[in-house]
């Protein structure tokens, strides 16, 4: 019998064994496979037998890591084996660098000095000498940083996670949560937009046995130290997770111990109905899943909600805290929370897209870009709690959308994963669509869905009432544009020998600067993956670099086009320069925030350079960017996270440049509008400043 087949045997026998409550059988079953394992080493990893043993003792794993279904069994004995040696492998990924604080200062100070006043940067410059002088307070932070690195995976993942996202009061709809909008499906029907729902979540499903494994394919760096692996921890969270809201810090809840997470819950019509996706130890197929669609979109279009009880979840944080208290006081209801916390994740059957236009919501050339935003605004943020802004629970890290018309896509809960890791799953889901999944059940058979039940207190109910006024006024106030480049893509911009990334980003600051005569400070993620339990650190595009040439492109300093072309391909590699040492961990945002939480955590008073006024306006992100780049034709899109500021997700495609830019109306200084038409300017400037012949000049 060869390997593979007699650890198959194996595995039905301890599937069996475990059905049967049967302890002793697994053990004697394990040191059967023993033997084997020496002589399989290239395979599995003989040390997760102990775990195996531990397991027995109560008839269960001990991880929810373990508990993993595939059509309803427990994971298999060998998988078991592999998930051990996850987690070895995990620990072996390098530890993020504490940076030199040298270092890190004197790029703080290059980059301030772009966005502050002389007098400022005089200022700023001096709090920078007292933090480093000797017997200040800035080589006692860094030393406590380095220890802190020793003793843990990632000295700056709860400082980031704190600062990012969980100490952040605003409402996670627009201000936080990002939309992967997928392409147009133009159902004609009910009936397909349920099949259509029912194949994908089939493939998330397919996505999520890879997750529960450990056999999702491990993600190697591109760039500096190619082929070297990256953390792909967060990948693992997405069904797992989910955002509590708290009254002065949010609570990311990750289960990683609880059997039994084999059901979503559907939001149709404004209401919420829990579908276990398990029947008589077998998962359910796509033609019963289209079965119990059918019969949750019936039960909910049979009545309408009395209460719109979603838009609490839109809410400020601190708001929606005290609401959610309420709630919880009512046993009925604690029910239905659990059931919405603990689902592996929502899909929403939506009403129609409120289209750009009047007429169906059909893609066509001339109006391509306005309905790409209508779907963009649809996923983001429902259109309002008329339409579908009250059929979402923002709280939960992934929201699976399908509307009436076509319109599909994700909202997700952005604490928990990046954009990389909810692409990953996307791709994985439409490449999965349609394949065999589980076993038809007799229509007879299948439980009917369970519609969530509230119980609703005259305080609630007005709390709801606020909710939907609340929601509504940030949805109006949401200024959104999309807008497709089609004159040049990345492959131009690599003709010229550059980055695309940096080419953008400098894009990105040469239509700022050209709309409120500064620059601004500017975020763009760069993924610190390839290091244990990383996320994101921040790379800076506001350099002095960049305002150099930007001033000469704007005629604001005299100077050829050659010297311009200079300017530029400097201010290209500053650019490339910074975003490799940050991809490497030696960026200068977590390091910052490091030092400032480590006087938090050793009861120091705050240091001078971190209550100066110029590190709040380095903070202050008027130009959040994000490129995503996508292998299926979808794209994404978020708010912007300053009032007076922009939200910039772009997609550099070989031919062509996608950019979703985001505003808000009640700020009078910006439009997405404007800001668009000012970024295609910058754009043909920018190609035909590349593209300057000196020699066709002369003979004109």
């Amino acid at each position: 019998m060869s390997s593979s087949s007699t650890l198959s045997f194996l595995d039905d026998c301890c599937a069996l064994a475990f059905k049967l409550k049967q302890s002793t059988i697994v053990s004697a079953f394990v040191e059967l496979l023993a033997p084997m394992l020496y002589d399989m080493r290239d395979m599995v990893n003989i040390y997760a037998l102990q775990d195996v043993k531990a397991g027995c003792q109560s008839l269960a794993y001990p991880s929810a890591q373990y508990l993993g279904r595939e059509a309803g069994k427990l994971l298999p004995m060998h998988v078991l084996l592999v998930n051990r040696r996850f987690r070895r492998r995990k620990h072996a990924l390098p530890k993020l660098p504490v940076p030199e604080l040298q270092s890190t200062l004197d790029k703080y100070l290059s980059l301030v000095r772009t966005v502050v006043s002389p007098a400022e940067y005089a200022r700023t410059k001096r709090a920078v000498e007292q933090f480093l002088k000797p017997g200040g307070p800035g080589h006692l932070l860094q030393e406590y940083l380095l220890q802190r690195q020793q003793g843990t995976d990632n000295w700056a993942n709860k400082y980031w996670l704190h600062d990012m996202y969980l100490n952040i009061p605003l409402p996670l709809m627009i201000n936080s949560n990002p939309a992967a909008v997928f392409p147009y499906q133009n159902f004609l029907s009910r009936r397909e937009q349920i099949r259509f729902a029912a194949k994908f979540v089939r493939g998330m499903l397919d996505f999520k046995y890879l997750t529960d494994t450990r056999t999702l394919p491990i993600e190697r760096c591109k760039y500096k130290e190619k082929g070297q692996a990256m953390c792909m921890e967060q990948h693992y969270r997405l069904f797992t997770s989910y955002r509590e809201p708290g009254r002065t810090r949010d609570i990311q809840r990750t289960d990683t111990g609880t059997p039994g997470r084999d059901f979503i819950v559907v939001a149709c019509n404004d209401q919420f109905f829990k579908l276990d996706l398990v029947e008589d130890g077998e998962e359910l197929s796509e033609t019963d899943l289209c079965l119990q669609l059918s019969r949750i979109a019936n039960m909910a279009g049979e009545t309408n909600s009395a209460h719109q009880i979603g838009a609490l979840t839109s809410q400020a944080r601190p708001v929606w805290a005290e609401q959610r208290e309420r709630l919880l006081q009512d046993g009925t209801n604690r029910a239905s929370m659990f059931a919405l916390e603990n689902c592996l994740f929502l899909l929403c059957l939506d009403k129609p897209t409120v289209p750009s236009r009047p007429g169906h919501l059909l893609p066509t050339p001339s109006n391509m870009a306005e309905d790409m935003a209508a779907r963009t605004h649809h996923i983001l943020h429902g259109q309002g709690t008329r339409h579908n802004s009250a059929n979402r629970w923002m709280d939960k890290t992934v929201q699976v959308i399908v509307s009436e018309d076509g319109t599909c896509g994700i909202n997700m809960e952005h604490s928990v994963a990046e954009g990389i890791a909810l692409g990953h799953m996307i791709e994985h889901a439409f490449k999965s669509m349609g394949k065999e999944h589980g076993s038809n059940h007799d229509p007879c058979s299948l439980a009917q869905p369970k519609a969530l039940a509230w119980n609703l207190s005259s305080q609630s109910v007005e709390d709801i009432q606020n909710a939907v006024e609340s929601v509504d006024n940030l949805v109006n106030d949401f200024d959104l544009s999309m807008f497709k480049f089609d004159r040049y893509g990345r492959e131009f911009i690599k003709k010229q020998n550059m980055s695309p990334d940096a080419f953008i980003q400098l894009a990105l600051q040469l239509t700022y600067y050209k709309i409120h005569g500064t620059l601004t400070s500017t975020y763009e993620s760069a993924s610190v993956r390839r290091y244990r339990q990383g996320r994101v650190d921040v790379i800076r595009a506001n350099s002095p670099a960049a305002l150099t040439w930007i001033k000469a492109m704007l005629g604001q300093t005299e100077c050829s086009e050659e010297e311009k072309l200079r300017l530029f391909t400097e201010a290209v590699q500053w650019q490339q320069d910074y975003t490799l040492d940050t991809i490497l961990g030696y960026g200068i945002d977590l390091h910052l925030l490091g030092l400032r939480e480590a006087a938090v955590d050793l009861g120091m008073p705050t240091p001078e350079l971190f209550q100066d006024g110029s590190y709040k306006e380095l903070n202050t992100f008027r130009l959040s960017t994000s490129q995503v780049p996508t292998v299926s034709d979808y794209w994404m899109g978020y708010g912007a996270v300053v009032p007076d500021g922009y939200g910039c997700c772009y997609n550099p495609q070989a031919d062509s440049i996608s950019f979703c830019v985001a505003s808000f109306f009640s700020c009078f200084d910006t439009s997405s509008d404007m800001f668009v038409h000012s970024l295609e300017s910058s754009l043909l400037q920018m190609a035909e400043l590349c593209t300057y012949d000196p020699e066709a000049v002369s003979h004109r």
